[in-house]
């Protein structure tokens, strides 16, 4: 599945009188659109000591570069979803890519607040993505859901795992950090121009029900958001220095991006895997065990023998694919009904994602106060703790 905040129901789209069947091109284009959802943020990270040292910046500050688009997703989720009711799923959906393109340009202006500008236009964009192409594939596959979501969730991750692999090489090779970022945005405008025949179609996305207070009520909601926030935040700071940590550790460049690119790309398969497996056992706690046990392999492994970060990569890619996918599997499973299920996602990705966004932050201020990585470390391993408390709550068989 795609990681994102879906307000999605299962009632009947509301369709135009242009509206057509979904054929060929629609899955396309939405596989194209799921190939940019993560792409400009993993493209990033691999160039953030560049970044650092041509803009004068401190860690705190590089990792807010990645920390911006994932506050974005907590914040605009709402937003997004009022934009898709307002002027319908596939006209939102280009407008999303136009963002992604808009916000490449801009960030590579100079000073750093046409980045972080940059940055948040990126994260706009990529949030409306995140929170409609779920309606799209609901709407226009109902009988193909399945493969759909997992072609479109092999699209997000491999999207990742490509942009960490190019954008060093390419800076490094002659484009400088800001024409490898041109690149990595450029496939925007490819989906933006293939989306194009779409706008014959529209669909208006069911909005987010108002009563929400039983599921705030409820531990398994809680437990939920606690499991998808700490796998949130141990991604996504992952996702934001794990090159910056290689490279302090005499890891090339291009090498560092390389191992990202494996995180990423590992995670293609464990992510369309989990759910699969998920949906056919009653209880899913141990499940939630072996994400958190590899989650723990890969920090303890990078803290205590960097010089093996491709099998630390390797786990922590199979740990996070994982770890996503169950937590997604794991909103459907715990919801009573198609309503409370669409309640339960938007609620527990909303806070999940916000969470998230912590984590780059974090350990860019602790990596800037200690002056290494055993503290920034640590911190992460003390989110997989919290991780595996919260797996056994929300792998228990029971529902909102």
């Amino acid at each position: 599945m795609v990681r994102s905040q879906s307000h999605v129901g299962d009632h009947p789209a509301r369709t135009g009188p242009t509206d057509r069947p979904a054929g060929p091109l629609t899955l396309l284009g939405i596989v194209l659109l799921a190939l940019n959802l993560r792409a400009a943020i993993a493209g990033l990270a691999p160039l953030l000591p560049d970044v650092r040292l041509d803009l004068g910046l401190g860690s705190g500050t590089a990792g807010l570069l990645t920390t911006l688009p994932v506050l974005c997703f907590g914040l605009l989720s709402p937003a997004a979803a009022l934009l898709g009711g307002r002027i319908g799923v596939e006209r939102a959906l280009l407008v999303a890519m136009l963002g992604i393109v808009v916000g490449s340009l801009v960030r590579t202006a100079p000073g750093i607040w046409w980045v972080i500008t940059g940055t948040v236009l990126i994260g706009a964009g990529i949030t409306v993505g995140n929170v409609l192409v779920p309606s799209v594939v609901k709407q226009d596959f109902p009988q193909r859901q399945g493969s759909v979501t997992a072609a479109t969730t092999a699209a997000l991750t491999g999207g990742a795992a490509l942009a960490a692999a190019v954008t060093a090489p390419l800076a490094h090779g002659g484009c400088g950090w800001r024409g490898a970022l041109l690149v990595v945005g450029a496939p925007a405008a490819v989906a933006a121009a293939l989306w194009l025949p779409q706008l014959r179609r529209r669909h208006v996305a069911p909005t987010l029900a108002r009563n929400v207070t039983a599921l705030l009520r409820s531990p398994v909601t809680w437990a939920l958001a606690a499991f998808m926030g700490m796998q949130s935040l141990t991604y996504y700071a992952m996702l934001a220095w794990l090159p910056t940590l290689l490279r302090d550790e005499g890891v090339s460049a291009a090498d560092a991006g390389w191992a990202l690119a494996l995180f990423n790309l590992l995670g293609i398969a464990t992510a369309v895997l989990a759910p699969a497996v998920a949906t056919r056992l009653r209880d899913q706690r141990g499940i939630g065990l072996l994400v958190c046990a590899a989650w723990a392999v890969c920090l303890l492994g990078l803290l205590g023998a960097p010089s093996l970060y491709l099998l630390w990569a390797a786990m922590g890619g199979l740990a996070q694919g994982a770890g996503i996918g169950l937590a997604l599997a794991l909103l459907v499973l715990r919801a009573g009904t198609p309503e409370s299920a669409r309640d339960l996602s938007g609620t527990v990705q909303s806070v999940g994602y916000l969470l998230g966004a912590t984590g780059p932050l974090l350990v860019g201020l602790l990596r800037d106060g200690s002056g290494g990585w055993v503290l920034p470390l640590g911190a992460l391993c003390v989110a997989v703790v919290v991780m595996t408390v919260a797996a056994l709550t929300a792998g228990r068989d029971r529902q909102v």
